[in-house]
Parts: C-alpha cells; structure tokens; sequence
C-alpha cells in the first residue's frame, strides 16, 4: 500500500492534513499556515520580479486573488501599480539586492509601509496597511494647522483691540500670558518672567490698595469673578489704564486653584470719558458765561428805557435832541451794538463747527474801516476812563470782507476795554510789504506766556486775576477770520513788557 499524500496548505486548492497523534507539521505547512495569519501582506519575487509566494493578505492589499498575483510581476498583475513608488523601489532593491524600508500609495487612497528583504535569489516583501494611520496622522496636522491659524487670528484680534489673556495656576505656581500682556505694561518685548510682585509695582498708588483688596478675597471669600480697572506705569513715565475681568476656578473645598481672564488697554476710552467730561464742564461755565454776557447788555437796555420813560413823563415837552435824551440813546445804541456781537460771535461758532463760516471778499479801503470803527468806540472807551490812540495809514485798500473784518477789529477793542484795567488803548494800521499790519495794544496786566496761544481757542480766556468776564469767544473768531483772509493773529508783551498787543497782518 502506497503512503497518502500530504495535503497542501489552505489556498492551494486542497484539504488541509488531518491531524495525527502527537505529530508536528512540516516546516512548509507551518510556514503557511504563519503566512496566511500574517497582518501584513508578502510577496517573495524571484530574480525576475515575478511572484512566487504571496499570502491571502496580500491579494486583499492589491485588490485580486493571490492566484492571479503568482508567475507574475505585481505591476503586471494589477496594472494601476505601474510607474508608482513600489514599482520602481522593487525594481531598485531587485538591482541592488539591499534591504530597503518604505512608504508608498496604493490606488486610489490607500497607503502601505514597506519592507524588502533580500534572501537568497529571492526577495521577500513584507507590506503594512497604514491608511488609518496616515489619515490620522493628516487629520492631525489639518487639525495642527487649524487651531494654529485660529491661534494667529486670535493672537491678531487681541493686538488690534490692545487686548491680552492670562491665567495663573495657584496649585503649581505657573503664569500664563499671551504674546501682548506685557506690552499692556510698557514692555516692546515680552519679560523673561512675570511675577504678581511686579504687576502691584507697576499699579498707581491710588489704585493699590483697591486691587490687592480684589485679590486677597479670592482666598478670602467665594467669588467667582471680579473685575478691577486701574492705572498702570509705563517705563516712560506715562500712565496707562487698563481693565481686568477674572474668573476664578476652585476645588471641591471651594479653595481657588485657577484664575484666568483677559486685560484689556482703556486708555484712549478713560480720556474720551475725561475729555467728555470736560466739555460738558465747559458747556456749562460757557452757558452761564452766556446767561451774564447777554443779561449785562440787556439789563442796560432795560434801565436805559427806564429812564427816558422818567425824563418823558418829568419833562413831556421835551425834545429828543435834548442831550439827557440823546445821551440816553447813545446808552441804548452801545448795549445793541454789545449785544448784537455777541449774538454774532454765537452764531460764526455755530457755523464754524458745520464749516459754515462763509466770505464775501470786495474791494475797500482798511483805512477807512479801522478809522470809522475805533471813532465809533471812542465814546464807550471814553466812559471806562480809557484814553484811545489811533494811528492810522490813509488810503489801504484792497480785498476783503468788509464785515467779517469789522468783526475783528470790534472783538479787539472789546477785549483791550474789557482787559485793559482802565489803562491807555492804541491802535496802529500800517502798510507791509505783503499787505496791512493791524495792532490794538492796552496797558493792562498783560497775557502770561503760557496763555498767549491757548486764549485764540474756543472758550478760552486767561486764568486769573487777569480774567475779565467775556465768553471766550471773540479772540477764536478773530483767528477763524484772518486765517480765513490768508492772514495771521498773535498776541505778544507791549513795550517795555507792559499791557498786551494784538497783532494781525493781512494780505491785501
């Protein structure tokens, strides 16, 4: 009787060997059967590239049964591997018979780690499906990248709103702040550490006690956020304010273990509130200046009426051009003309403030202006006690506007009257080689250095004894009208340093 025959191992088409009593498998047997329960794919190729053994796991990796992978080249076998990766690395490690280890892809999305072994005339190739892992491993670096640009953008919006966050873990002792917290402080470049001591250095004396109060009742208390604003100092010298809201993570205790929020730079936001606070301030000192200005001309006007109503019931035949009367109405004439520049000055700050502040320029003589306005004025100055001097060049004529310019020379003379502490007036219009130099100068305490460019402003006038009523109006306007002409007004000492002189000089 003939031996039987020894099956051949699963995938070869027969039964596998029955088991015996108590004897080992063939070494090819084992070997197939180790091949066939590999995770991973092999191939051996003889000298050729052509398949001699392959597993089932490599007919799954290259998508056709192992029969049809054997006697052939794989490329040939599955034509999609032609020209990529593993072709070309096989047909290398086939030349040069050296062990190779590698990654490449394999229609249409799938990648494989590769290993080739030579031994003897064959080559062994061991192939890892790592599609999963490569998908992984892209998923996190999309995801890298993501939170990276979501970092820079946020990195970004912090900056553009002078905004930074911080955190400061109370168990282990570490400081969190991102990239512009210390520039919050002064600092063009981050501090190699920052400490709690050195935040408290930087605080206004003012502020400090507040702030370490907010910081010791974390401990103290269960507050879960606070918010604290406060000036800190720049290396420079300046103060900056900043505001820090805070929220505090505690234990199961209760006790503080984290606390982390945002600081933000409030300082352009802490001088509007000023600067706001400010003009309201100076709204309401303007509309009480007002209320004086308008009710002194007015009440002038009230008494002057009075009175001719007495002189008409005391004396009915009498004529208005008796001199009581006319020099009642001469009275009532200098309140409305008060009057009506001040409600004029009103109106030009209301225009200037649209961009109203309109001109219209005619041809005229300055001369005759200047002359007309100061005789008009010399009764006013003559009942103050104020000696007014003229001199005053004949015949300049040119272009300008006749009543804007009236303006300005009525606003001077009011404000030498009203300044000049009753002392001497003059006033001087001279030719220049490019147009008139007007000057009105009184004798009375003067304008300080410091104020000589801060009185042209809106509501501005000097501080001091030397402040004299008046609604800080005129001297604004009067710059707004030379400049308006092409021109330019400055205030400087009188002679010899006494009094104060008002200089324009104008193109004609």
């Amino acid at each position: 009787m003939s031996a039987p025959s020894v099956p051949r191992a699963p995938g070869s088409g027969q039964a596998p060997p029955p088991e015996s009593d108590g004897s080992a498998l063939p070494a090819s047997e084992r070997l197939r059967l180790l091949l066939e329960h590999m995770s991973e794919a092999f191939l051996s190729l003889d000298t050729r590239g052509r398949v001699l053994e392959c597993n089932a796991r490599a007919g799954t990796l290259f998508g056709v049964p192992p029969e049809q992978l054997r006697g052939q080249e794989p490329w040939t076998a599955v034509p999609a591997l032609a020209g990529r990766t593993l072709h070309g690395r096989l047909l290398t490690a086939l030349e040069t018979r050296q062990p190779a280890r590698f990654l490449a892809s394999l229609p249409p999305r799938s990648w494989m780690e590769v290993s080739v072994v030579p031994v003897r005339d064959e080559l062994w190739v061991l192939a890892s499906d790592i599609t999963q892992r490569e998908e992984a491993q892209a998923l996190v670096e999309q995801t890298e990248k993501r939170f990276r640009l979501l970092g820079e953008r946020f990195q970004v919006a912090l900056d553009s709103a002078q905004m930074a966050v911080w955190e400061t873990n109370l168990v282990t002792g570490q400081v969190f702040r991102s990239e512009g917290h210390d520039r919050l402080y002064g600092y063009p470049e981050p501090l190699p550490e920052w400490t709690h001591e050195k935040f408290l250095a930087s605080l206004h004396p003012e502020d400090r006690p507040e702030v370490e109060a907010q910081v010791s009742g974390i401990f103290s208390n269960d507050v879960k956020s606070y918010t604290s604003t406060f000036r800190t100092r720049w290396e420079d010298g300046t103060w900056h304010w900043l505001t820090s809201r805070a929220t505090v993570m505690r234990d199961g205790e209760g006790r503080p273990m984290v606390v982390r929020g945002a600081i933000l730079d409030i300082t352009a936001l802490k001088e509007t509130e000023l600067a706001l606070q400010e003009a309201v301030r100076v709204r309401d000192d303007f509309l009480s200046l007002a209320s004086h200005e308008l009710k002194t001309p007015l009440t002038g006007l009230l008494l002057q009426m009075q009175m001719v109503r007495r002189l008409e019931s005391e004396a009915p035949s009498s004529s208005l051009d008796s001199p009581k009367v006319r020099a009642r109405m001469e009275a009532i004439e200098r309140s409305l003309r008060r009057l009506g520049l001040l409600v004029d000055n009103l109106l030009d700050v209301g225009r200037m403030r649209h961009g109203k502040l309109d001109f219209l320029f005619s041809q005229g003589d300055l001369s005759a202006l200047v002359s007309e306005l100061v005789e008009r004025t010399r009764d006013e100055a003559r009942l103050a006690g104020v000696s007014l001097a003229a001199f005053i060049t004949p015949s300049l004529v040119g272009r300008f506007d006749r009543l804007r310019l009236e303006q300005v020379v009525t606003n001077l003379l009011s404000n030498g009257l009203r300044h000049g502490g009753g002392h001497p007036m003059e006033v001087r219009l001279e030719r220049t080689f490019e147009g008139a130099r007007l000057v009105v100068r009184d004798e009375g305490p003067g304008i300080p250095e410091a104020d000589r460019e801060r009185i042209f402003a809106r509501f501005e006038q000097v501080k001091g004894a030397a402040r004299a009523g008046g609604l800080g109006l005129g001297l604004f306007i009067v710059r707004q009208i030379v400049e308006g002409h092409r021109g330019h007004v400055h205030a400087e000492p009188g002679p010899g340093g006494r009094g104060a002189a008002f200089v324009v000089e104008l193109p004609l």
